[in-house]
């Protein structure tokens, strides 16, 4: 039976469905206990447009688990920098020329880099795990009576505690590799059995009407194999090396074991070469990718047998070091010392990041010279940052796991082991001299930078510049208002959330500057590294303090900004922890933590696997086939997407075929798909993209809901033809429809006796927040709302009655309680065939 229905799809933090329903009694008719269709319970009898809910909210915010993977957030942004490699700009003039030979060179090269950033990313995680449980737990803190021994009495002092303090150490990085093997395993499939998976690899022919492009990658249970094994190699090569080289207080293996435990050092280190010589190549090598739709998770037998080698010599290391090797001898009360190797680990992964930065920014900077096109878009549909998002996106990602690194480590060291006194009981314990460097580089640069870019926005907040087309905001809210005597303290309010809503386009110019001083941090890291690591060229304990800080002036300056760092970092550190422990209590925390994740889980992994499992391809494929059953016989589906849902719904529509497309209409609502992701991901829903989904494969049938107040949301579908997009424009200001090829779409305000109110520029609509101020018989004064519930305002039946008569006539009329009537929906279409906003051939009324 052919039906016209109305899906509501949420944005992050799940929205419950009978909100976006606007009801309480409702019934769940299509989908699972994950991606789920509801509909409000009605008496058989009633006629009307069915309205729906998508909730796909349970497959990101609210679950303790994915709380605790905040921590995991440098992961993230390094599979999302993936996914913002510009690519060459299509215009009208014609199709799209094959990239250039130098274009494809840079886009493999960006991509190797950063597969290669996520694998130096994840040791350098299960790296710090083994440094804070063998080194500072098992080895300075196991042998000394300053290490909270009150607290920690199991650990035991002297020679015989070594033999078990040792693999109670190595115990936790496996037990984290084993958790993150698990833990990314994780999938929401929507493959039918038997269907042949391509790879999701982003190449110049993906795009988000791609079914292949949401599928599991046969390559990222492979990805995530080599990571992991590769980290534990790592491990297992400084367990070998610690064993068999003498510091003080440590008596090293002899004999049999010293030559084995070297043998198997070599053994781990070919391991963990292989896996990064696989992981830049991408693919499997030398064995045959397995089909992923049976099993995401199924990987070569000869990548298996690798993964069972490296279990195998990590554990023969242990038994090995632990029972037949090195000896503790050190006497309590002596001055504690790290175990040789871990320095050496840490400024080769601090080297091979800053390396694989600078080969990313120049294949990055390769993109953005030759990729033709892109001066040809419009202001505020250009690149992100120049087209450098994704060398931005990397910077962050090895800022915030090198700060997550040193911010735990500095914290452990001082709760452990007191390094503010020195005495008999309480003696410092030491750590790796790149964590100073991070904290002083904390303290010196970023902090001073986040400040800054603080002050700006509050002053920008404060002072808007209002440029030669501008008006002051009070003057400008008037305009909207223009029969209401608007209150002194009603203007101030409203002023207050369009300042705020202004913000959002001010933010990227701070991402940038953080970006660079994050980029410019890793290089400085990296350079520190690269000294010490270079034969001959170990600076040692306190090199830093020596060479640098020095004395008088100069060495007050770089304590003061290593302390403030160091702070920064330990209560960055405190914070993610203290989030994860309250997560498990509170439901609401999780579910503002897994906002997060709802924004950079919506992509395939990519260049990193272990992320939480994305909800993309689950929700986008779920939707389409929802389209495809409700249009199937002649029905009308109108798609409306809040947020994080518009893009969901925009994928959806893609995916759908020209027949179903011609059934369906889409309107959008606090949408960041123009200043945020047409900016971030050109490739996938760039201009081009938006401009072909309006014009072309939807007919016109698309409008947009904006508010100026709303801090996060704005216009898609039209933007101003000079100039920023800003509400402090004149409302008589010029404003461009996307796809017009340039033409000017003429600005006129609707209103109607049920109180609603929207501006209309082309296919663009503003709304007025509060929609009413004044009370009056029947129309209540409004709330401020902001960036939620625009299926409040009156105005959004209006549009979705609008959209509903552009697909087709149909038997079923919008008889919804609060709806608009046929004869408003009628005096607002010839309203707008009068303005020329309606595209050729659409319906009569």
């Amino acid at each position: 039976m052919a039906e016209s229905v109305e899906i509501r799809v949420h944005g992050v933090s799940g929205t419950p469905p009978e909100s976006l329903l606007e009801i309480h009694e409702i019934r769940q008719v299509d989908g699972d206990d994950t991606a789920r269709f509801f509909r409000e319970r009605r008496l058989p009898h009633e006629e009307s447009v069915q309205c729906e809910a998508f909730h796909w909210g349970t497959m990101t915010s609210g679950s303790v688990a994915k709380a605790l993977w905040l921590l995991m957030a440098p992961f993230g942004v390094i599979n999302l920098a993936g996914f913002t490699l510009p690519a060459p700009a299509k215009t009208d003039s014609g199709p799209t020329r094959r990239p250039t030979r130098p274009v494809r060179a840079a886009r493999r090269a960006s991509l190797v880099a950063l597969r290669l950033l996520g694998l130096v990313l994840t040791i350098l995680l299960v790296l710090a795990v083994a440094f804070i449980s063998i080194d500072l737990f098992a080895w300075q803190c196991g042998g000394t009576p300053a290490c909270l021994p009150e607290k920690m009495p199991a650990l035991g002092v002297g020679q015989s505690g070594w033999h078990w303090r040792l693999p109670l150490g190595a115990a936790f990085p496996a037990a984290v590799v084993g958790a993150l093997t698990v833990f990314s395993a994780q999938v929401h499939l929507h493959p039918a059995p038997g269907t042949v998976v391509k790879s999701a690899e982003a190449d110049a022919t993906a795009h988000l009407g791609d079914a292949h492009f949401w599928s599991p990658s046969p390559r990222t249970a492979l990805l995530r194999l080599l990571h992991l094994s590769a980290a534990l190699a790592v491990v297992t090569m400084l367990i070998a090396h610690l064993t068999t080289h003498s510091v003080a207080g440590l008596i090293p293996a002899r004999g049999w074991s010293y030559t084995t435990l070297w043998v198997l050092f070599w053994v781990a280190a070919g391991i963990a070469a292989w896996c990064g010589l696989v992981t830049a190549i991408g693919r499997a090598v030398g064995a045959k990718e397995k089909d992923v739709a049976a099993d995401p998770n199924a990987v070569p037998a000869l990548y298996q047998a690798l993964r069972a080698l490296t279990w195998l010599v990590f554990v023969g290391v242990v038994v090995i070091a632990s029972v037949w090797g090195s000896r503790a001898g050190r006497r309590p009360g002596r001055h504690s010392t790290r175990l040789t190797g871990f320095d050496w680990a840490f400024q080769a992964v601090y080297v091979g990041a800053a390396l694989l930065l600078v080969v990313l920014l120049f294949a990055n900077l390769v993109l953005c010279l030759r990729c033709s096109g892109r001066r040809s878009l419009p202001k505020p549909f250009r690149w992100m940052w120049g087209g450098m998002a994704p060398s931005v996106l990397a910077g962050l990602a090895v800022l915030l796991a090198t700060g997550f690194t040193s911010g735990f480590a500095i914290q452990l060291s001082r709760l452990l082991g007191h390094p503010e006194t020195v005495t008999d009981r309480n003696q410092p314990l030491e750590l790796p001299e790149l964590f100073h460097t991070t904290a002083l580089l904390w303290g010196v640069i970023l902090l001073p930078v986040i400040l800054l870019a603080a002050l700006c926005l509050a002053g920008r907040y404060q002072w808007p510049r209002l440029g030669r087309l501008g008006m002051p905001l009070g003057d400008r809210i008037r305009q909207d208002y223009p029969d209401e005597q608007l209150p002194r303290r009603t203007v101030g309010r409203i002023d207050v959330a369009w300042r705020r809503g202004r913000l959002k386009y001010r933010l990227p110019h701070c991402l940038a500057a953080l970006g660079a001083m994050a980029v410019a941090a890793a290089l400085v890291q990296g350079a520190f590294g690269g000294k010490a690591v270079l034969p001959g060229f170990d600076t040692g304990p306190g090199w830093l303090h020596d060479n640098i800080y020095r004395e008088g002036t100069q060495r007050q300056f770089f304590t003061l900004f290593e302390g403030i760092g160091a702070w920064a970092l330990t209560g960055l550190a405190a914070g993610l922890a203290f989030i994860g422990m309250r997560a498990f209590k509170s439901p609401s925390l999780r579910r503002q933590v897994g906002i997060l994740w709802d924004l950079l889980a919506f992509w395939p992994r990519l260049t990193h696997p272990i992320v939480p499992p994305p909800y993309g391809a689950r929700a986008v494929l779920a939707l389409a086939q929802r389209i495809r059953d409700k249009t199937r016989h002649g029905g009308r589906v109108v798609l409306s997407g809040h947020s994080q849902g518009s893009l969901i719904c925009v994928a959806a529509v893609l995916c759908v075929g020209e027949t179903n497309r011609g059934r369906t209409a889409l309107v959008t609502h606090g949408s960041q798909l123009m200043f945020a992701y047409a900016r971030l991901f050109p490739e996938y829903v760039g201009h081009t993209t938006l401009a072909d989904l309006y014009t072309e494969k939807l007919g016109g049938r698309w409008r947009n809901l904006h508010r100026w107040s709303d801090p996060i949301g704005g216009p898609v579908l039209a933007y101003p033809a000079t100039g920023p997009v800003d509400p402090v424009l004149p409302t008589t200001a010029a404003w461009t429809v996307i796809g017009a090829g340039g033409e000017a779409a003429p600005s006129s305000v609707h209103t109607d006796a049920d109180g609603s109110w929207l501006r209309r520029i082309g296919p663009e609509y503003q709304l007025r927040d509060p929609c009413n101020v004044i009370a009056a018989d029947g129309r209540p004064a409004s709330p401020l709302l902001g960036h939620s519930s625009y299926y409040c305002d009156p105005a959004y039946d209006l549009v979705v009655a609008e959209l509903l008569d552009l697909i087709g006539s149909h038997p079923a009329g919008r008889t919804r309680s609060g709806s608009s009537s046929g004869r408003i929906r009628r005096t607002l279409l010839r309203a707008m065939r009068r303005d020329r906003l309606l595209p050729p051939g659409a319906p009569e009324v």
